[in-house]
């Protein structure tokens, strides 16, 4: 029983208290007091907010769990640095034995510090670990920074072709640089030694322990089958503190292999669930691997890559679709986006299946053409507000003015559209805290330092902080075809839900990202609780 605060219910409507029975919301408000008994624990609120659990829509829980176990570049503004944090590690490190590492961005870096093409090279990190092979993925993961030995190993040399929906990046000469975009990234990252299940088990428990932490209740994440098997390992042993709705790749193969298998949209129960099948249209602006219907503003040279050719993504899109699936596409720029919501369409029109809720993942620039699409066909769209504010230091360099606004990363523009919305973080790209993405989903401002510019970036695509919670919760539970159980404090659906250590609904904006839970409660159960939670008033 939780009484004596704020209950943020639905949509803004708020009660008193809630009460809990085994994993399950049973009464709020006034009603709730009814099912106090002796052996009730009863947690005096303090007039303190309590919200549904935060739903993540899109991140790669296990992956960033191994991140935060590797060489961490976030931040780094300078090549000496990075080279300072990966000399630490090969100091660590076995000879042999790869370095890998994350969050390095190039956009950071001095100009005069990167070759003339834009980009850092191999010799940053030769210099760095020269008896290791050493593989950094850049903060979105779709670029890779490799070292002379990596790419030895991967066999990669000016004679290697480009591969399709991929480039190695070369200098005047035609050798590589170290820069491999998109699928070139795989010649590398194929050659890794996969991590052991002790290593993979490590990362998550991490992972798992930063998601109480910050009040994430249930994700939607790319699931590998080795991840899988320590989700399954961790329930039975009582372990698992978040709720998983996996992604596995969209092929041909994995479409005929989950037909087999009998497996649907959202197959499973309410702790582990699959069904759920993800391709990638393109890559990322930061990159300037984002497909677009027009050349970069700063580059008119390129408009991207294209991963998958139209006529592909249609048949991938229809075999899913036959098969009960749920389709999840990765599109950033413009023209990735369409070419993904035409696939939807045809599927639609050939099959006459409806209620599918395929979704496009980011959907970070959009052709104004295109925003009424996505109600129309019924596409969710799983945006991560962290994205803008990250973004938007370079954004109108690469794409222009007239262009963002048109639809850059524009979920006012979608949600007055009609659009389902699903909120998430793309953790490990961005901090898997959700008081960051509800800030910039308000706030369209910088996280740090907060506050600029003036007035937010793009400001007339702002939220309020209702919209923003709910995009965040039954935003996301819609997304997972999980609304009846997920995302509303309603009696008869789950107890996920969070108490924050401030009101979020009043609190000035820029307070939002000072918020910290102080009780997380997955099925009924407490996963996190801070210390002064603990000795507050309970009986």
């Amino acid at each position: 029983m939780l009484r004596n605060g704020k209950v943020f219910v639905a949509g803004g409507n708020v009660a008193s208290a809630i009460a809990i029975r085994d994993d399950r919301v049973v009464a709020v408000g006034a009603d709730a007091e009814r099912f106090v008994g002796a052996a009730t624990r009863v947690v005096d609120l303090q007039g303190g907010l309590v919200t549904p659990g935060m739903n993540d829509a899109h991140c790669h829980l296990g992956r960033g769990g191994l991140s935060m176990l590797e060489v961490d570049l976030r931040g780094a503004s300078s090549l000496a640095e990075i080279e300072s944090r990966v000399r630490a590690a090969a100091a660590k490190t076995p000879p042999g034995d790869w370095i890998t590492g994350r969050g390095w961005d190039q956009t950071r870096l001095r100009a005069s510090e990167l070759g003339p093409d834009g980009w850092p090279t191999r010799d940053t990190l030769d210099r760095a670990s020269p008896s290791h092979p050493v593989y950094l993925r850049r903060v979105d993961g779709h670029t890779a920074w490799v070292n002379s030995r990596a790419l030895q190993l991967a066999g990669i040399d000016a004679r290697t072709a480009n591969p399709p929906g991929g480039e190695i990046v070369r200098d005047a000469r035609g050798a590589p640089t170290g820069i491999l975009k998109e699928t070139a990234d795989d010649l590398v990252s194929e050659a890794i030694p996969p991590p052991s299940s002790e290593r993979i088990r490590r990362g998550i428990l991490a992972a798992l322990d930063l998601a109480a932490r910050t009040g994430v209740t249930s994700v939607q994440s790319e699931v590998s089958p080795a991840e899988l098997g320590v989700y399954r390992a961790l329930r039975g042993e009582g372990r698992l503190t978040v709720r998983i709705y996996g992604w596995i790749p969209l092929t041909l193969d994995t479409v005929r292999a989950l037909e087999r298998r009998g497996d649907k949209t959202a197959s499973g129960d309410a702790w582990i669930r699959t069904g759920l099948v993800k391709a990638y249209a393109d890559g990322t602006l930061g990159s300037r691997t984002a497909y677009m219907l027009e050349p970069y503003t700063d580059d008119p040279s390129t408009r991207g890559i294209q991963r998958i050719q139209q006529q592909e993504m249609n048949e991938l899109v229809l075999a899913a679709d036959r098969a009960g699936l749920q389709v999840a596409v990765h599109a950033i720029g413009d023209a990735a986006n369409r070419e993904v919501l035409d696939a939807i369409e045809r599927a639609q029109k050939t099959t006459g299946r409806r209620g599918g809720r395929h979704r496009i993942e980011h959907a970070q620039v959009l052709d104004s053409a295109d925003i009424p699409r996505f109600a129309r066909l019924g596409v969710v769209a799983s945006m991560q507000p962290t994205h803008a504010t990250s973004d938007m230091r370079w954004a109108e360099n690469r794409i222009g003015h007239a262009r963002a606004q048109e639809g850059a990363y524009a979920w006012r523009k979608l949600l007055d559209a009609g659009t389902h919305i699903a909120f998430g973080t793309d953790f490990a790209v961005e901090p898997l805290d959700p008081v960051e993405g509800l800030y910039s989903a308000v706030t369209r401002q910088t996280r740090q330092p907060p506050g600029l510019p003036a007035g937010g970036w793009l400001p007339e695509e702002r939220l309020t902080i209702v919209e923003a919670i709910s995009l965040y919760t039954v935003g996301s539970a819609y997304a997972e075809f999980q609304e009846k159980d997920k995302g509303m404090l309603e009696p008869g659906k789950l107890a996920d839900l969070v108490v924050w250590d401030r009101d979020l609904l009043t609190i000035p904006p820029e307070q939002i990202l000072e918020a910290r839970p102080v009780l997380t409660v997955v099925g009924g159960r407490a996963v996190y609780e801070a210390s002064e939670q603990r000795a507050g008033a309970q009986r």
